[in-house]
């Protein structure tokens, strides 16, 4: 028996479709159907305007493609002997920007996509307040994002879609009574994770070593745990248990895990393949199904995300989770959550260390156009996980420019006989319901998929 399922409520959108076999998925197919084309759009384009461009091939982690383009491009000036200085102020601005996308995308993820078709799997009313759009918990949910995003938009200009990143530094200088309304609006967020998701001190949470907080109160990650045990979400959508993080900075670490031992990483090893999807101005073959390319790493599929990221950084809560329940739905999610709450700490600890005397912009000494042919690649750690921005431009004019987002990674199709990351993950699921979940655990972005 064969199903195809629409996913709803995601960045774009998505069909899964699945073979059964003795009342259990035995095959999976996750088919990302619409085109976009921007590494295409950006050939022959002028080096900056990527800045505008690439921002917008995601509404959701828009902050990530700046960045990742802002230091591609000041890794062109670098690779051509020409290395630019980013003043630390600039640095800090970069990543408090992008935690606080993250932050935004980790609160809308929660409790906008998964938590309520987690809850559907109880017909207990006290789960109805994380029904969309009814739910007195969505909504509230839906508000702490909403006011988290803010504090980016006060020195970002704008969101979705900031340019203030360039190469150089950052078109922005925020004051002392910005940097102040920022730590405002993080301590909004901070008062709702505290009464809201993990119902303690965040304080205390830091301090936390295991799970067992949570049998003794109320709050919304006890009632994740809880419907998680009951529907068996600890034990289903384990895949490959390998992950890469390709970016370092103050809450993360680069490098890989497989078979529990930790390695560093290659960037030379990254290949993008795509035996099985679908080719630009090429007639469509039998197994080409999908316009989501697959990442590997050294020939072999990795998960990327927050759970790769607790890991990698040895977050002792999340890895004794890991420890008894390995990747599952239960770990995975617990991770992206767990992940939120140490970002919106160490950001507010970043704002303090800002310095508003100093230049949030240093001009480079020479233009692009005056580089020649060059290629450099830059990494940054997005919402979902792992971005990778590789660029060749001649003469400041782009002549090609590769993205490699999370989505590709996680979510690409398998290659021959090895079944991508969330493919795999579905593998043994006993329900269209769980099979949702398991693939929505990995946060489904279609466009950043399809690019």
């Amino acid at each position: 028996m064969k199903t195809l399922n629409i996913v709803e409520r995601i960045e774009g959108e998505a069909k899964l479709v699945c073979n059964w076999e003795n009342e259990k998925i035995e095959n999976a197919q996750i088919q990302f159907l619409n085109f976009r084309g921007f590494e295409y759009i950006l050939e022959n384009k002028p080096a900056l305007d990527a800045l505008i461009y690439t921002p917008r091939i995601c509404g959701i982690c828009g902050q990530a493609h700046l960045k990742a383009t802002a230091e591609a491009l000041e890794n062109i000036y670098k690779v051509s002997n020409e290395p630019l200085e980013i003043t630390n102020k600039a640095k800090l601005l970069r990543e408090i920007g992008l935690n606080i996308e993250i932050i935004d995308s980790h609160l809308k993820w929660f409790y906008i996509f998964i938590m309520p078709d987690i809850a559907k799997l109880s017909k207990d009313n006290k789960y109805s307040k994380y029904q969309a759009i009814k739910g007195e918990s969505w909504r509230k949910g839906t508000f702490a994002a909403s006011e988290s995003i803010k504090a980016l938009a006060v020195f970002a200009g704008q969101w979705p879609h900031s340019s203030y990143m360039i190469p150089g530094g950052v078109m922005s200088d925020p004051t002392l009574f910005d940097l102040i309304s920022m730590e405002n609006y993080l301590d909004q967020t901070i008062n709702f994770l505290e009464k809201e998701l993990v119902g303690i001190d965040i304080d205390d949470y830091l301090n936390m070593s295991d799970f067992s907080f949570l049998y003794n109160q109320n709050s919304a990650l006890k009632d994740f745990k809880d419907l998680c045990f009951k529907n068996d979400l600890e034990n289903i959508g384990k895949s490959y248990n390998r992950h890469i993080v390709l970016s370092s900075n103050n809450l993360f670490k680069a490098g890989r895990i497989e078979l529990k031992n930790r390695q560093a990483i290659d960037l030379s090893l990254i290949e993008e393949k795509d035996l099985n999807s679908f080719k630009v101005n090429e007639k469509r073959k039998a197994n080409e199904y999908t316009w989501a390319k697959t990442a590997l790493y050294n020939n072999k599929a990795y998960e990327t995300g927050p759970l790769s990221r607790a890991l990698l950084k040895n977050r002792k809560l999340i890895k004794n989770i890991h420890k008894k329940f390995n990747d599952s739905v239960f770990t995975r999610v617990f991770a992206r959550m767990d992940e939120l709450v140490h970002l919106v700490y160490t950001t507010k600890k970043l704002i303090k260390q800002i310095d508003i005397s100093e230049e949030s912009y240093i001009k480079p000494n020479i233009s692009l156009d005056e580089l020649g042919n060059v290629s450099a690649k830059s990494v940054v750690e997005a919402a979902r996980g792992s971005l990778l921005h590789n660029i060749t431009i001649d003469n400041g004019i782009i002549k090609k420019y590769d993205v490699i987002t999370p989505s590709v990674w996680n979510l690409g199709p398998g290659i021959n006989n090895n079944l991508g990351v969330a493919q795999n993950a579905i593998i043994g699921a006993n329900s269209i319901e769980k099979a949702h979940i398991i693939l929505r655990s990995f946060d489904v972005c279609s466009v950043c998929t399809t690019q």
